[in-house]
Parts: structure tokens; C-alpha cells; sequence
């Protein structure tokens, strides 16, 4: 379901009062370019374990704007002004039939943040392991 940048804020906001332990993984997806019929594309993909440890939003007269930090646990930093993306947010029971079970086993949630190009942030909220 797509959200808005308000509740992206409040979720983010939840996890970092939690401290939450989340997996990130960030794509870029293939696009085919004129620069591409020249030479291959780069299609990227990467995720690592990440806490929240700030968010920034203000509502601005027509516009809102937001950041969010994430640390690593090595101490790896990632930042994001997401004002202008595209924010969805899931639960594990939307997944497809035959990944609802594994979904369901190791997340709560997951918080996706596409830019306007389409590069994509997804953020899972893990489960504890008791």
C-alpha cells in the first residue's frame, strides 16, 4: 500500500524508539538507456543490518521534505532525503503464497522507498530470534 511521507516518518520514527533491527536492501534496476545499446547497463543490488538513528520531517508550505539515517552495525552509515519518492508499505501476509511462510517467519513489516528514477530502498522489520 502506498503511504505518505508523514506515516513513512511515524513508522521510521517507531523503529528507531525500538530499535528495531532491520535488513536494507537497495536495488537499481536495469534500464535500457542510449548509453546502454553502446555498452552493458549496471543493475546493482547490496543490503546490509541497519538500525534508524534519525529522522527528519517538515511539512513546508507545498512541500515535505525528510531524511533518515540508518547505522550499520560496523558502523556503515546510510542517509536518504525522501521527500519526493514513492513510499509502500507491507506486511508479510500481502507476499505471494509460496513466500508468505518464510516472510512471515522472519518479518513484522517492510518499508519500501523508490526514488524517482526507480532506485529502491527496501527496509525489513526482522523479528526477534528468541
Amino acid at each position: 500500500m502506498v503511504i505518505s511521507l508523514e506515516d513513512a516518518a511515524a513508522i521510521l520514527n517507531k523503529w528507531k524508539e525500538e530499535s528495531t533491527n532491520i535488513l536494507v536492501v537497495a536495488e537499481s534496476p536495469f534500464r535500457q538507456t542510449l548509453r546502454g545499446i553502446e555498452g552493458p547497463g549496471v543493475r546493482w543490488a547490496m543490503g546490509q543490518h541497519v538500525r534508524v538513528s534519525q529522522v527528519t520531517f517538515s511539512v513546508e508550505e507545498r512541500t515535505s521534505k525528510g531524511i533518515v539515517e540508518f547505522e550499520g552495525h560496523a558502523g556503515n552509515f546510510l542517509s536518504l532525503a525522501i521527500g519526493h519518492c514513492r513510499i509502500v508499505y507491507g506486511d508479510p501476509r500481502e507476499a505471494s503464497p509460496e513466500n508468505r511462510g518464510e516472510a512471515e517467519a522472519t518479518t513484522v513489516s517492510a518499508l519500501s522507498i523508490f526514488f524517482p528514477d526507480e532506485e529502491g530502498f527496501h527496509f525489513y522489520e526482522l523479528r526477534q530470534i528468541t
